[in-house]
């Protein structure tokens, strides 16, 4: 059993792990909230996902109450889930759904584990290790925050390795040199506005722009070379394509830049919780793996400057590339595919394979 998401990053890691999972015979199922876009991604996947009403616990009192009432009310229902779907181990990966599914299993006696995807892990993830036999960090800085913590990397979707760049250039029909520009999956409206001014009239080179859905009907240009996009399902073309990468700093998307192995500029979000989105920066460019720019320095001038610089200099761009490469972690989700199966045959003393989660 596999729980928790509410966003990409989480919801997308988790399914790799489901899929190393499954292609070794294992039964997985989903645990998630209605809210959230695993609601989406894993019925697309093929998974069975239960979901519950869950919500956070910003707000003022009447809204933390019910978000206390809630959580209990999931609780009880996770117990109920786990005791009819007898799952030999549970994953929680972060989100609203995750702490009540551990808690659960912890209580069940089932072996639970953590994956934490950012540098800083976030309040649900740090209450719900208390519960856990394990936990997998994303970033060897986030071992500090938790007990019994260990390094495996971000598990990522396998065609970020394997597409090459002349397929994914015909495929969107690009001409290079391109410049990929992306906020992650909600967008990001600074960096939205300060890329449509510093590439309008025209460039020598293509901008390949995703917007994020909230922030495109606001957006335009008049260069003939600056595709504007709201998103991009499958992300690994546009990175493939690109010379250059101009990003927010979200764990997964970090991931899949270093998995294509793409120089990139990377742009904080500074409202992160526990401003993990810079600490996930750094881990790169203390690598130097990419450069920084903080928020509050992002103009069009800033930015122009920035990716003409990198465009200009192709022997720093290649560095920066190969060492972004170095950083990838291909092996993550089948490592912790692998502990959870060997928890499994430890509490189950098999694995069930009779049927599929699918």
């Amino acid at each position: 059993m596999i729980a928790g998401g509410g966003t990409g990053g989480h919801a997308i890691p988790a399914l790799c792990v489901a899929d190393s999972l499954d292609a070794r015979g294992a039964v997985v199922q989903f645990i998630g909230s209605t809210a959230g876009i695993e609601s989406t991604l894993v019925p697309k996947a093929g998974y069975t996902l239960h979901a519950l009403p869950l919500t956070g616990l910003s707000g003022g009192p009447v809204n933390r109450a019910r978000a206390g009432l809630l959580f209990l009310k999931a609780l009880r229902r996770c117990r109920t889930i786990l005791k009819e779907f007898r799952p030999g181990a549970v994953l929680g990966v972060g989100g609203y759904a995750s702490a009540p599914a551990v808690i659960a299993a912890s209580g069940l006696g089932i072996p639970t584990f953590l994956h934490e995807q950012n540098s800083v892990p976030g309040r649900v993830n740090r209450f719900a290790s208390r519960f856990t036999k394990e936990v997998f960090v994303t970033f060897p800085a986030a071992a500090g925050f938790l007990r019994e913590a260990t390094p495996v990397g971000m598990p990522t979707r396998n065609e970020f390795f394997e597409v090459s760049r002349e397929e994914a250039l015909e495929r969107l029909g690009l001409e290079p040199p391109v410049v990929l520009i992306f906020g992650g999956s909600g967008g990001a409206l600074k960096l939205n506005l300060a890329a449509v001014e510093a590439f309008r009239g025209t460039t020598p080179y293509t901008i390949f722009h995703i917007s994020g859905r909230r922030d495109f009907a606001r957006l335009c240009t008049d260069n003939l070379r600056h595709k504007i996009v709201e998103y991009e399902d499958e992300l690994w073309h546009p990175l493939a394509a690109a010379d250059v990468v101009v990003m927010r700093a979200g764990a997964g998307s970090l991931f899949d830049v270093a998995a294509t192995g793409r120089a990139s500029v990377l742009i904080p979000f500074p409202y992160a919780t526990g401003d993990h989105q810079l600490h996930n920066a750094r881990y790169f460019t203390e690598k130097a793996a990419a450069e920084l720019v903080l928020d509050d320095e992002v103009t069009a001038d800033t930015l122009r400057a920035r990716v003409e610089g990198l465009l200009n200099d192709k022997q720093r761009r290649n560095h920066f590339a190969a060492n972004m490469q170095s950083l990838a972690t291909p092996e993550a989700a089948g490592t912790v595919a692998g502990q959870l199966l060997e928890a499994a045959k430890v509490t189950t003393g098999a694995i069930t394979i009779d049927q599929r989660g699918r």
